[in-house]
């Protein structure tokens, strides 16, 4: 009997488990500029500076397989290619983007991540959980461990990929090209983002001579706004 029990609780999690949270979204690091085109650009001197934005839910899963902006985080990429003979400097506290004139708040990977993609993951774990139904009493020592270990390894992975996404900064020599993501924090209630601007400074290493980069994003319809997770997890 002990054995029969034992045998039904692991063929029983095996299923549970090809069916839990996952996170596998199609854009890596290496290919995060393969085929891709900017939504704006802009060119000074040497320095080309462009942005490409990932609100809508059909590209937002492409780079995060989730739909984040619905959970309050605007994901930007951003991209910053030398052309010209000089170096240029771009640093990440050179990069803010401004909703109707006002700053919005920055966001680190992880903190990004935290917010938004592994609250679908959290919910994913739960319903793997509930997904034993009556058996939920006899398997319940082990979908509940299992489900809580699956979701923070997942979770890793997910804070891993947003950091590794990120636009940290770059010096570029010619001929050099850097890109990443840079995230921000949405304002509550907010269903389109209008006068949407990224401003990006950039620095001539030889001279010190500044440039600015105002790029203006065309209007975007956000999707509907989702119960926004915790930053602790």
């Amino acid at each position: 009997m002990h054995l029969i029990r034992a045998n039904f609780q692991m063929l029983l999690i095996s299923l549970l488990v090809a069916s839990c949270a996952t996170f596998e979204p199609s854009m890596q690091f290496r290919n995060i500029m393969i085929g891709r085109q900017p939504t704006v650009r802009d060119s000074q001197g040497g320095l080309e500076v462009s942005v490409e934005e990932f609100g809508s839910p059909e590209k937002s899963r492409q780079a995060f397989d989730a739909d984040i902006a619905s959970y309050g985080v605007l994901a930007l990429l951003l991209s910053v290619e030398n052309k010209g003979s000089e170096i240029y400097h771009v640093h990440q506290s050179d990069v803010q983007a401004l909703l109707g004139g006002r700053s919005l708040v920055f966001l680190s990977g992880v903190d990004a991540a935290n917010r938004a993609a592994t609250s679908e993951t959290i919910g994913k774990a739960l319903g793997w959980t509930l997904a034993t139904g009556p058996f939920f009493i006899l398997t319940w020592p082990f979908t509940v461990g299992g489900s809580t270990y699956h979701t923070q390894t997942v979770n890793r992975r997910i804070q891993q990929h947003f950091e590794e996404l990120r636009f940290t900064g770059a010096s570029l020599k010619p001929n050099q090209q850097a890109a990443g993501f840079v995230y921000f924090l949405l304002p509550e209630g907010v269903s389109q983002l209008e006068n949407l601007t990224l401003s990006v400074r950039a620095s001539e290493e030889q001279t010190g001579r500044r440039l600015s980069y105002n790029l203006v994003l065309p209007p975007l319809r956000l999707p509907s706004s989702k119960q926004i997770a915790t930053e602790d997890k």
